[in-house]
């Protein structure tokens, strides 16, 4: 399969729910069998049943997520649950308003789950848990409401960062998400300091994930501001720069023009028309086996279309949306060229370059003793 549609190798497709799809990285399986391997719990069975359930409060978290968003018109790619969590991966940055009511969705169901619990089955008072353990049912209650608490915590990317950044948003505050990453910092100090005081590892790496997670966020924030000011046609590579293949080209020809080029992908031609793409990884895993089929036959043939006058901020969403590669045409479907998501990182990085860059009535000159 080319490039831009491989997933990742290391989740595994565990079905759909709602149309969304739903994954489990291959490490949380590996965590799933240490808990129930190193347990000194009397029965392993019950604490391995006991943190698929937590697993299974964390997908229904993510899903209030997505089916918040997908009520505001906003997709979700798919659901990923990891040793850490879960993450809802979204297509789009939502308005203010609908952020606010996505990034709550999350907490309130675990707070909804804890409440039918609460009122359903028989949970122990808090007064005896001293004396006598707390059952299966009283552990996942208690789990869903430190959920839904810890993920309310005002730092991104967690739930409650969200809730601040939209907070902000909706009070006009500019660069929302910058302040909301700053406080984001200061909340890891205090959990760093926390886990000092109290000798707590794994407070440090959660401030940690949290650092970088906000981080992320803030150069994603930057990265949109910066795409701003373009649009698709300030970055494409023309078609006139790229060397093309015919679809009736052989895989072991294409291969011989791969090697002796620095072109990561080809442009697959039909007369004037373009139908796909094809990478020169694809060529190379092919050619040992279908050395004589055509490039036609292993060619993406969805390549999905934008304008010229697409905006970058709008091409690097349908970019993450899409893939790493798409074709870029005028609005009479002519086709122009490429957009790949390498060429455009490097033009945005080079953008942010140029604008640290001071103007040369603003350089400073200094002659060292």
């Amino acid at each position: 399969m080319p490039a831009q549609h491989r997933r990742s190798s290391w989740s595994l497709e565990m079905g759909s729910i709602a149309g969304i799809p739903i994954r489990v990285h291959t490490s949380f399986l590996l965590l799933l069998s240490w808990l129930v391997l190193m347990t000194d719990s009397p029965s392993p069975i019950v604490e391995g049943l006991f943190v698929v359930a937590v697993f299974g409060c964390v997908l229904l978290h993510e899903l209030g997520h997505a089916l918040v968003a997908k009520a505001h018109g906003i997709q979700t790619k798919h659901i990923t649950l990891y040793p850490f969590g879960g993450i809802a991966a979204i297509t789009s940055q939502p308005p203010p308003k609908a952020e606010l009511l996505i990034a709550l969705a999350g907490p309130l169901v675990n707070l909804a789950i804890a409440s039918l619990m609460y009122v359903w089955i028989e949970v122990p008072p808090l007064t005896s848990l001293k004396d006598t353990p707390p059952n299966f049912a009283a552990r996942l209650l208690f789990t869903n409401f430190g959920l839904a608490i810890f993920n309310l915590l005002p730092a991104l990317p967690m739930d409650g960062g969200r809730v601040l950044r939209a907070i902000l948003g909706l009070l006009e505050v500019r660069r929302a998400t910058f302040v909301s990453a700053r406080v984001s910092q200061a909340i890891c100090v205090l959990l760093g300091i926390a886990g000092l005081f109290f000798d707590q590892p794994m407070l440090f790496v959660i401030a940690f994930i949290i650092f970088f997670g906000a981080m992320q966020e803030h150069l994603r924030a930057e990265t949109n501001a910066i795409a701003a000011a373009f649009s698709v046609a300030d970055v494409i590579i023309p078609k006139e720069r790229l060397e093309p293949l015919t679809h009736s080209t052989t895989v072991s020809k294409g291969l011989r023009m791969a090697l002796t080029s620095l072109q990561p992908l080809y442009p697959v031609m039909n007369g004037d028309d373009l139908i796909g793409v094809v990478f020169r990884e694809d060529l190379l895993e092919h050619a040992a086996t279908r050395a004589d089929d055509y490039i036609g036959e292993i060619v993406t043939r969805s390549l999905p279309s934008v304008d010229t006058s697409l905006s970058l901020t709008d091409a690097l969403a349908r970019l993450d949306q899409e893939g790493s590669t798409v074709a870029v045409a005028t609005r009479d479907g002519k086709f122009v060229g490429l957009l790949v998501s390498d060429r455009l990182a490097d033009f945005l990085l080079l953008q942010e370059l140029r604008k640290n860059i001071p103007k040369d009535d603003d350089i400073e000159w200094s002659t060292p003793l």
